[in-house]
């Protein structure tokens, strides 16, 4: 068997220095990243003796050792893309030189990557090149059998696992927990023979120039900004003091958020009919109503700005939860038929995208909308930004993408000169907005049935009664690996004396087995948006604190006064939790504060990210022309 793994070095996450919207790489120590390492160590196994396991990656001359510590580790050969031709490639143009490499050396039964990069937070260029290379693709192998020309995996969903068949060639990502990751010590790999890897420059592809590096990017990153910590970060000296803090705050408030506002209504409305070529409107697609309403409220506030019209694209047949996309925000509905799995849906909304050319594509960031925004991406070679937390409307009239990276440390805008602009967004980031007044009736125009997926899916397995529990919370205790399980039943009382909050955990917590892994909050797992959330015994890595900073308000319990997550919330008790979380639950109680908040009939949703009116940002300086985007091979 022949497979081919992508593996990218990146800086160090501890240490990284950004110029002009790039990584500055000199004298910073580098290293592969950890999906990768995972992608070649299963190569590695199933490549077997008589197999070849080949591995790529684009990037300076310093990306070499990444090739040789994962040929030390058993890979049998590497491709280097290396040439200044390549400087500024985003996620398109990256796999748009990766795959052409891969045909080059090709061809290969399997391609492998990790599911996604750590320093960018992005798992876009697997899918969009097994999309180049005319591949079926599943993301999140938590499994993986090959027998013969088929295989079988067990992936990783967003609550829980499914399993997909198939046959093979196919490119699938790795899970983080998939197997043990390829190390080796650096007097290892620099033994390896510089003979075994190839290196390759633009030249060497048969790709058009204009489609390498900034020139084939559609998207262009503007000035990052360093996020610093908004809460107000008070130490109360007992839990009676913790408790008055938190009321002041307004974390029990039966009111809605003050900044709070139903999604506006579309200034542009049309009756009936599609969107003509090139009109103001903002497309969501989605599968989920919960999920849908979050992204429906988001783009109804961008058409306000633009005068356009929402549009909501979903497989969704069931007509009953209609009325709820209209009061969430959407004029329009657009129904796929008979498309169950990712790349059916990918298919018929990259069709009718490219036929009507919406302003904007907002698609949820599940793991399988990620696939899905990203095959459109590639299919139509439009700009995408993965996992925005933040949208806005730029002075030229273009989306404004904020994207994290590095854990949350960073946020970059990401501007986008295509036809179209895809972003993704996290459920639970946006904060919800109550229904607005008096929707249009929605009638249904349904889309062409896409063709049959090449991957079927035989089993689905949920860890958890309602995956959805965690973003529609109004409350939320979330637990470190500080709280081992047999102390679980005295956070259920504080879980219940809360208005019965729901259970959020770190990602060791998960790894552990402890709590369910569609429970897991972070850069890996859910974000959250509730009016109060309590992190217990959880140190404050901006892994997990990334997926708790828009609660309305945040309190810690921790015993160590040094811990970083007291400097990112507003309330902190410095102390064992098995003393606090009694007494806390206790003075809860006591003030009938569980009652209040299950009598409340306010929306879920924090107040740091509910806008009344959309901030037009700056970006003058790094604006790109807008141009068509040229096809893709």
């Amino acid at each position: 068997m022949r497979i081919a793994v992508l593996a990218k070095q990146i800086p160090a996450p501890a240490e990284f220095e950004l110029r002009d919207g790039r990584l500055v790489r000199d004298g910073v120590p580098l290293e592969v990243n950890a999906y990768c390492r995972r992608a070649n160590a299963k190569a590695v196994e199933l490549a077997g003796a008589d197999g070849e396991a080949v591995v790529f990656t684009m990037g300076p001359p310093a990306a070499g050792d990444a090739l040789r510590e994962m040929i030390a580790c058993g890979a049998h050969r590497g491709v280097h893309l290396c040439d200044p031709a390549f400087a500024g490639s985003d996620t398109l143009a990256t796999a748009v030189a990766l795959a052409a490499a891969i045909r080059r050396e090709g061809p290969f039964d399997l391609v492998l990557a990790g599911l996604n990069s750590l320093d960018s937070d992005t798992g876009q260029v697997p899918v969009e090149v097994a999309e180049l290379l005319g591949l079926p693709f599943a993301a999140g192998v938590r499994d993986l059998e090959v027998d013969g020309g088929a295989f079988e995996a067990r992936l990783e969903t967003d609550d829980g696992y499914c399993t997909v068949t198939g046959d093979l060639p196919v490119a699938l990502s790795t899970a983080e927990r998939l197997c043990a990751p390829s190390k080796a010590p650096p007097e290892e790999y620099a033994k390896v023979d510089n003979d075994l890897i190839v290196r390759l420059s633009a030249a060497d592809l048969d790709v058009p120039p204009e489609q390498l590096g900034a020139a084939g990017s559609p998207t262009s990153v503007g000035p990052v900004r360093v996020l610093t910590a908004t809460r107000k970060a008070r130490r109360a000296s007992s839990v009676t003091e913790a408790v008055d803090l938190l009321d002041e705050f307004g974390a029990f408030s039966d009111d809605p958020p003050e900044e709070s506002a139903p999604a506006p209504a579309s200034s542009a409305l049309l009756a009936s009919g599609p969107d003509g070529p090139g009109e103001n409107s903002v497309w969501c697609f989605f599968t989920e109503p919960g999920i849908g309403a979050e992204l429906l409220g988001e783009a109804a506030e961008l058409a306000a700005w633009i005068s356009g019209t929402v549009t909501a694209v979903t497989n969704m047949v069931d007509e009953s939860a209609w009325d709820q996309l209209a009061a969430a925000g959407a004029d329009r509905l657009l129904v796929i038929p008979d498309a169950a799995e990712p790349s059916e849906q990918a298919e018929a909304l990259a069709a009718a995208a490219a036929e009507r050319l919406p302003w904007a594509l907002l698609v949820e960031g599940t793991r399988s909308g990620r696939v899905v925004a990203s095959v459109v991406a590639a299919r139509c070679g439009w700009g995408l930004t993965g996992d925005a937390v933040g949208l806005e409307v730029g002075p030229d009239g273009r989306l404004v993408a904020w994207k994290p990276a590095f854990g949350g440390r960073l946020q970059a805008p990401i501007l986008s000169r295509s036809l179209v602009q895809i972003a993704t967004i996290r459920p639970g980031v946006l904060a919800a907005r109550p229904p607005r007044k008096n929707p249009p009736r929605l009638k249904a125009e349904m889309l062409d049935a896409p063709a049959p997926s090449r991957l079927r899916t035989v089993s689905t397995e949920r860890e958890d009664d309602d995956s959805g529990e965690l973003r529609r919370a109004r409350t939320v205790v979330a637990v470190g690996v500080g709280v081992e399980p047999d102390g679980y039943p005295v956070i259920d009382e504080l879980r219940a004396a809360l208005g019965d909050a729901a259970l959020g955990a770190t990602r060791r917590v998960t790894d552990q087995g402890w709590a369910p892994r569609g429970r897991q909050i972070g850069v890996t797992g859910h974000a959250v948006s509730p009016r109060l959330l309590v992190a217990v015994g959880s140190s404050g890595r901006f892994n997990h604190t990334v997926g708790i900073r828009n609660a309305g308000v945040l309190m810690a319990v921790n015993s160590n006064p040094e811990a970083e997550i007291f400097d990112q919330v507003d309330v902190g008790l410095v102390g064992e939790w098995q003393t606090i979380v009694p007494e806390l639950t206790a003075e809860l109680n006591k003030r009938g504060v569980g009652d209040r908040i299950r009598s409340s009939d306010a929306p879920a949703g924090g107040t740091t990210t509910a806008r009344r009116g959309m901030r037009v940002f700056d970006l003058r300086a790094s604006r790109a022309k807008p141009v068509r985007a040229s096809g893709r091979p």
